[in-house]
């Protein structure tokens, strides 16, 4: 497990992940003791239970119901491309967002203030083979964990270099053969990898390129805001 406790070790870090293969990708999170569930994993329902594949499915169909005025037809061609637009906006599904460019991962893990309670934030890799370009999986009938880059039907996908797993028992924790770890150890670190991201170009207004995101932005460069 690699650990960044200054921002040299960044830098080093960069330097080494750049000189890994392909077929890698990177999940950056602000706590190192979230595992790698999915969010419909870590909700329960309005009754207070686990989800299950029926009420999961559920969700999903009253999702989709609603969203008709928002999404032409054409975009939501199948269960795979609505889950994914589903995930986008923030409703729980099996699956889990991920980046190809280990920069965007870093923002995500140094993006906010950390609880003093949090000990640290960190970045998961993991190597696994080509996803399939085929929209047409059925992810309920998933018997493994499988890579999925979505159609580039939003902005931000293309930008953040999105892609995403779909986990077939999305309650447990993903714990792939070679996953690879890096903590980073403190708030005052964090702060600075931030800082080089932005002189990088990775920032609000550019992972996020709407008038939110420069919002963000602009807050980030002329407030006291972390």
């Amino acid at each position: 497990m690699n650990e960044i406790c200054k921002i040299e070790d960044f830098y080093e870090i960069l330097k080494t992940i750049s000189e890994n293969q392909d077929n890698v990708m990177y999940r950056g999170v602000c706590n190192s003791d979230f595992e790698l569930i999915p969010s419909i994993g870590r909700f329960n329902t309005h009754k207070g239970q686990k989800f299950s594949l029926e009420s999961e499915k559920l969700m999903l169909d009253i999702f989709k119901k609603y969203i008709y005025p928002y999404y032409p037809e054409n975009i939501i061609c199948n269960e795979m491309e609505l889950l994914t637009i589903a995930q986008h906006h923030g409703l729980p599904t099996r699956l889990l967002d991920w980046t190809k460019n280990p920069l965007v991962a870093f923002f995500f893990a140094v993006e906010e203030h950390i609880d003093k309670f949090v000990n640290h934030s960190c970045i998961y890799i993991v190597h696994l083979p080509k996803a399939k370009l085929d929209s047409d999986i059925n992810p309920f009938e998933l018997t493994e964990v499988q890579k999925y880059i979505p159609k580039h039907w939003d902005k931000r996908i293309i930008t953040q270099n999105g892609l995403f797993t779909i986990h077939n028992n999305p309650n447990e924790a993903w714990k792939p053969k070679g996953l690879e770890k890096i903590l980073i150890k403190n708030d005052m670190v964090r702060k600075e990898i931030k800082k080089s991201l932005n002189r990088f170009g990775i920032n609000y207004s550019t992972l996020f390129p709407d008038v939110d995101g420069i919002a963000k932005y602009v807050k980030y460069l002329r407030t006291n805001i972390y």
